[in-house]
């Protein structure tokens, strides 16, 4: 088999990889100890030492970064996505016997099969696991049903 497609790498097909990847990604909840950490021990810093405010305010505005950081991270993202070099360029994408090939403008990808552990199936996308941990997300809007199952039935 051999597949070629093209898209745009546009606002809306970044919004769609964040939104279909969230599920599989390590941050989906925040980091509620990390923060009730910081603030508990700024608390009893201000509480028990004189001098020692500034670390006190310190590990407060630390764990305020981290909630924003939580808090913000879709938007950001999306950001900092957009004002990459390959942000609005056209992506060709090659599916084949070998695996799964991205070109574009700034970078080239290679996929093989071989390299593939797991193939998850999202409601808009494939989304691929490498044996180095790595992900890449697929959208079914730029493939054909045909080729979603020759995907699927690459990984066993």
């Amino acid at each position: 088999m051999h597949f070629e497609s093209e898209f745009s790498l546009n606002r809306q097909h970044l919004e769609e990889c964040y939104d279909q990847s969230l599920p599989f990604s390590k941050n989906r909840t925040p980091r509620i100890k990390l923060m009730t950490v910081l603030v508990v021990t700024a608390v009893l810093i201000l509480l028990i030492g004189e001098q020692q405010d500034v670390l006190a305010y310190f590990l407060m505005a630390l764990a305020l970064v981290e909630y924003f950081s939580f808090r913000y991270r879709r938007a950001w993202w999306l950001t900092r996505q957009v004002w990459s070099r390959n942000s609005g360029n056209i992506i060709k994408l090659i599916i084949d016997d070998k695996g799964v090939e991205i070109q574009s403008l700034y970078s080239n990808l290679q996929l093989l099969w071989s390299d593939i552990i797991k193939i998850d199936e999202t409601e808009k996308g494939l989304m691929l696991t490498l044996k180095n941990g790595s992900q890449n997300y697929l959208s079914k809007a730029t493939l054909t049903a045909e080729v979603v199952e020759f995907i699927k039935g690459q990984i066993q």
